[in-house]
């Protein structure tokens, strides 16, 4: 297969663009989540040609995948992409293949990269890495991390406990010059024009890409997030029982998924468990490898309760920017010179 044009797909550039898109070469400020092996070579492509930064999660995906997905990334676009790296789970093997692989961006979260900065830009790469704290935020720029994922804690998958209405301005405060960009209950153009506000120069997106046409997991996980409401994707803190993080980098990190009757049953049997982890942790992994996953634990933020529908990924993007555009215009309305105070009336 020949490489997709550079205008395949893409939103018109001159809608929405800010510092960060020049510097990454893409045409607008929507970023994929790199999110394991719920990603794929087409999905990123399909946000890169898109005009967005597409990427490829590592994070528990085979080594022979991890080539295969990125040689085939490279036959079907010619925009810049990302590989994501979850550092508590980190593959040798992985890196290599990243390395070798040259994107435009390597991306990072689950703990800080160190070393693996100075390597990344040694391959001509960007490094993103995903924070949940201002601290960590801080961190990351003395570290020479050159764009910072702020997340917050509506995020599906590990999340922290700051909402990003929150955080997402601290953090661009703190770390300013350094790009910023937002993360967690973005799903629509609404958000993303929340987030340019904020100071954010883009957003990373989980949930609505898990629920596009492209997307490579299972028709029923997509399913789940268009039915589910906010409130039916909650804190599974059982899991951190199941499947302790090896770093205290991120310690008060907790998955977020959609309610399943797994969830509900541990989430109330703690201890029972941590006792009985390793079984539970099996049969989590077994069905990860069977793309059925979302049976016990669909991965989502609360912006599943903003998803309705399965799409293209390029009608994402196009309905995100035109509703970012349309919802900073209509905001601009707001900003009017202040009315002249009536006159006061002498006497009765």
């Amino acid at each position: 297969m020949t490489a997709a044009g550079p205008d395949a797909g893409a939103v018109p550039e001159e809608l929405l663009f800010t510092p960060l898109c020049e510097r990454l070469g893409i045409r607008v400020p929507i970023i994929q989540a790199g999110m394991g092996t719920s990603t794929s070579a087409r999905l990123a492509a399909a946000v890169s040609n898109a005009g967005g930064l597409g990427s490829i999660g590592c994070d528990r995906r085979p080594i022979d995948d991890v080539i295969r997905q990125l040689a085939l990334v490279h036959e079907l676009t010619n925009r810049p992409f990302a590989v994501n790296h979850l550092l508590t789970r980190f593959s040798a093997e992985a890196w290599v293949a990243t390395l070798k692989a040259k994107p435009a961006v390597i991306s990072f979260a689950g703990s800080h990269p160190g070393d693996l900065v100075k390597q990344a830009h040694e391959v001509g790469a960007l490094v993103m890495h995903q924070v949940q704290t201002v601290a960590q935020a801080q961190i990351s720029a003395e570290k020479g991390v050159d764009v910072i994922v702020a997340q917050g804690g509506e995020a599906g998958g590990h999340s922290g406990t700051v909402a990003a209405l929150a955080l997402v301005p601290q953090v661009v405060d703190a770390v300013s010059p350094i790009p910023v960009v937002a993360a967690g209950g973005i799903a629509d153009g609404r958000g993303l024009a929340a987030a340019i506000a904020l100071g954010a120069q883009a957003v990373n997106i989980g949930t609505r890409f898990l629920a596009s046409v492209e997307a490579p997991v299972d028709e029923g996980w997509k399913q789940m997030i268009v039915a589910a409401a906010s409130e039916d994707a909650v804190k599974f803190d059982a899991w951190s029982d199941i499947s302790p993080s090896p770093d205290h980098y991120n310690p008060d990190a907790v998955v977020r998924a959609i309610r399943t009757p797994f969830i509900d049953h541990w989430q109330h049997h703690r201890r029972a468990a941590k006792k009985h982890a390793s079984r539970l942790l099996g049969e989590v992994v077994t069905l990860i490898k069977q793309n059925r996953q979302h049976e016990l634990i669909p991965m989502a933020g609360q912006s599943a309760g903003l998803v309705h529908e399965i799409l293209p990924v390029d009608e994402i993007l196009r309905r995100m920017v035109n509703e970012a555009v349309r919802a900073i215009t209509q905001s601009a309305m707001a900003i009017a010179p202040r009315p002249p105070k009536a006159a006061v009336r002498a006497g009765p």
